[in-house]
């Protein structure tokens, strides 16, 4: 069970880390040698070259005020002993800069708001030295159908549901 907590703090942290809106406190949380995959729900392919990541992460530097990543529900994945895959449930919530503009320079169609959602995450992670880095991560909102259904049965009042 030691080796699930440690994974877990692994997690934590790293969804810690993206509050600070800055790259590089993402990049220490990663086995750059191990790197395997990188899929945000808001980008259309998977990343497979860490220069991709960190340009995508560059990016969001400008476009964000505020990040919050709540990871629930783990099901740890033993591959190896020093090897291991996460599905968890993410909830987040992001609030744009009210400044916030495209690589191009034009302004971003979300500025100065804020919004949430939820994914399935299925992360990779390696041990690496004393602790746990990632080497893989990519996020998967549910069927449409599916997301908004549980959209309508979670913002139901906890007092009015049975």
């Amino acid at each position: 069970m030691a080796v699930e907590d440690d994974v877990a703090a692994a997690l934590f942290a790293y969804a810690d880390a993206w509050r600070l809106n800055k790259a590089e406190a993402l990049v220490g949380h990663w086995s750059q040698p191990d790197f395997a995959y990188y899929k945000a729900e808001e980008i259309r392919t998977f990343y497979t070259e860490w220069n991709e990541v960190l340009a995508y992460w560059a990016q969001n530097e400008g476009l964000h005020d505020d990040i919050r990543l709540k990871l629930t529900n783990m099901k740890h994945i033993v591959l190896s002993p020093e090897r291991r895959m996460v599905a968890m449930d993410m909830n987040w919530d992001i609030r744009f800069s009210a400044d916030a503009t495209l690589a191009n320079g034009m302004p971003f169609h979300h500025r100065s708001k804020s919004m949430g959602g939820y994914n399935r995450v299925l992360a990779m992670l390696v041990q690496a030295g004393a602790g746990w880095k990632l080497a893989g991560w990519s996020e998967t909102p549910d069927a449409a159908i599916t997301y908004m259904t549980d959209m309508y049965y979670r913002t139901a009042n906890e007092d009015f549901r049975r």
